[in-house]
């Protein structure tokens, strides 16, 4: 090994104190994110000061987690729209849900969400559908094949057109 000449220490080698700096480095990356993510208590933010935690020692937890035994708003906005059966239930549903979250990736939903007269919320149906697609989870595509006939027939703005249009070059290239 080689020994430090700028460093007095007794048999301090090159490695052993890059290996120092290298955990010095850590621990304050840990402090920092600690301070970021456990409470920002900054007052507390010199090294060795301890940590504030919440009470289930947990850092943060995921936003759409249910905090009690009632169900989340998200969990509720989303059955309300499976529930929805008529255009205007589905029309309701799908804006309250919509704004507050984004559609979710599940196909039943989209597929009914393509009734909605709203042909902004209707791309946006489309978009997810595209993306199942490109991803192989859509499985099938005579039904969507059928909603985007209904569509065609239904939409008059040239961009809702043109995302049908992509759709359907989507489904020729999977099938052919």
């Amino acid at each position: 090994m080689e020994r430090d000449p700028h460093h007095r220490g007794r048999g301090t080698t090159v490695s052993t104190r890059s290996r120092r700096d290298s955990s010095e480095e850590a621990a304050e990356a840990k402090r920092k994110r600690e301070e970021l993510f456990g409470g920002g208590a900054k007052a507390e933010s010199r090294p060795g000061a301890p940590i504030k935690r919440t009470p289930s020692g947990k850092v943060f937890s995921s936003p759409r987690k249910s905090t009690g035994r009632q169900p989340s708003e998200y969990r509720l906005r989303l059955e309300r729209l499976r529930m929805a059966r008529e255009i205007e239930q589905i029309r309701d549903a799908a804006d309250q849900f919509l704004a507050h979250h984004q559609l979710p990736d599940e196909v039943d939903i989209l597929f009914k969400v393509l009734q909605h007269p709203s042909e902004k919320v209707l791309r946006e149906a489309l978009g997810q559908l595209s993306s199942l697609l490109m991803q192989g989870r859509l499985e099938g595509t005579m039904l969507l094949n059928d909603r985007l006939n209904e569509l065609e027939e239904r939409v008059q703005e040239d961009a809702t057109l043109s995302y049908i249009r992509g759709l359907r070059g989507q489904i020729a290239a999977i099938e052919g």
